[in-house]
């Protein structure tokens, strides 16, 4: 219940800014962070801020989501899946692929990813001040699954893509083993390497799915873990650890399919579908992702990113998902329903992108762990009333991929590990066809982190 969902420590938020940000802490400051350190309902409370700095909506509160739609949209109008109309020009830079490294809202993501990895290293540097052996292991696991979740996302979108088989020595995001308690000190430190990231992630994870309970109320818990080091290892093109690892969730979690689609969406208490969901409340903001996916009406903007028939067009007739949208009456445009409800919890990780993943590792290993890749694929087809198929292909995969995640923040990532391509235009109107691993598809490292850090390596194709 909403009612019954901790009121999470705003303060915090300012005490972990991050060294991106060079914030000095005044003396005041100092004293109050010492004291909330130096016992264990502090370091408690610290964790549950970790939470808080997570559900921000330039984090997991909903932007997190949007980018990796801005990002991967074709930003040729005749054959978009999406229209972005809004009038943020930060996030139209990401639209039209054309960023600059001064991008507010970019340096706003990287700084809050940041201070959630921040957070996370104080929780587990001071967690000998809790005296329950079992509650440190708990808490150890919870901070370790956020740091790693933040890394993630930093570097999917601030490096060039991990590429199975190779070396990837491009070069990754800063990795912060310890915590920071003074700002005011010289932090530069160069990158490490994308590979030395995602063992970072990987490690994280492994660690919180052995510390982890299997139930853990709305926080963290072992499945979670294990449900995002599914996504990581797709990522990473290791489809056999992909397929165990979500065959894990899906057989052992106790998590089920909802009833039917659009039950999956807009509650404010965690469903059976839901893996690992970011709570909102009327405390700690709203869902970021219905400000810029919603009508008015919704709590959103009008609805700034709108689906185009491209997108309609993808599905088959009958299938929920492609009705499980409305039309703007201020506006016309014609918007998912999957965002209708400013306080409703955002989705991070659901059962059904297990049942894609199972699918794909399946395929891609030659392999039938759990379920037939064919079987798996129609499971989620048949709960949105579709029709089955007789056969299944990779390009069968993708596309389901598309329709039953649409919106949910796969896009970009799928076309880079899958190594497609996005057709775009350049500012005169010419056409432009961006390869998976383009500069322009890689954020910029925020211009206030290349003036603090002078160690650190912008991004190519960035002037600053």
């Amino acid at each position: 219940m909403k009612a019954n969902k901790l009121i999470l420590f705003i303060f915090l938020a300012a005490f972990f800014t991050s060294c991106e940000n060079e914030l000095d802490l005044d003396p005041k400051q100092r004293e109050d962070a010492d004291k909330t350190l130096s016992t264990e309902t502090g370091v408690t409370n610290v964790l549950t801020g970790t939470y808080a700095l997570a559900a921000n909506g330039n984090a997991y509160g909903g932007r997190v989501l949007l980018y990796a739609d801005l990002l991967g949209v074709t930003g040729v109008l005749s054959t978009t899946d999406l229209r972005w109309r809004g009038t943020f020009g930060e996030l139209r830079q990401m639209y039209n692929k054309n960023m600059l490294s001064d991008n507010v809202i970019i340096e706003g993501t990287y700084a809050r990813l940041y201070e959630i990895i921040n957070a996370s290293n104080t929780v587990i540097e001071n967690i000998y001040k809790v005296k329950d052996p079992d509650r440190q292991a708990v808490m150890i696991g919870e901070a370790s699954f956020l740091r790693s979740l933040a890394y993630f996302d930093l570097v999917r979108f601030f490096a060039k893509p991990y590429e199975s088989g190779k070396t990837n020595n491009q070069l990754g995001v800063v990795i912060r083993p310890n915590a920071i308690y003074d700002f005011s000190v010289d932090l530069s430190k160069e990158r490490s390497t994308v590979e030395e990231v995602y063992k970072v992630i990987i490690d994280g994870l492994n660690l919180a799915y052995t510390n982890l309970p299997e139930e853990n109320g709305f926080y963290a818990d072992k499945y979670a873990a294990q449900a995002l080091l599914a996504r990581v290892y797709l990522q990473q093109g290791r489809y056999d650890l992909a397929r165990d690892a979500a065959n894990d969730v899906i057989e052992n979690s106790g998590h089920a399919l909802s009833q039917n689609y659009a039950a999956a969406f807009n509650h404010d208490t965690d469903q059976a579908e839901d893996v690992f969901a970011i709570q909102i409340t009327k405390q700690t903001g709203v869902n970021d992702a219905v400000t810029f996916y919603a009508s008015e009406g919704n709590g959103g903007r009008g609805g700034d990113f709108s689906i185009r028939d491209a997108y309609l067009n993808k599905f088959s007739d009958p299938d929920d998902r492609a009705n499980f949208i409305y039309e703007n009456e201020d506006n016309g445009r014609i918007l998912t329903s999957k965002y209708t409800d400013q306080f409703a919890d955002v989705g991070i990780i659901r059962l059904a992108e297990m049942y894609l993943i199972r699918a794909e590792g399946n395929l891609e290993e030659g392999t039938a762990i759990g379920n037939t890749p064919l079987d798996d694929i129609n499971i989620i087809r048949g709960r949105a009333h579709a029709d089955a198929l007789t056969a299944v292909t990779i390009d069968d995969i993708l596309l389901e991929r598309e329709l039953e995640l649409g919106m949910e923040g796969f896009l970009i990532h799928d076309i880079k590990r899958t190594k497609r391509s996005i057709l775009t235009e350049t500012p005169d109107g010419d056409p432009l066809l961006l390869t998976y691993d383009a500069d322009k598809l890689v954020f910029p490292i925020p211009l206030k982190e290349t003036d603090a850090n002078k160690k650190i390596t912008q991004n190519p194709g960035y002037r600053i």
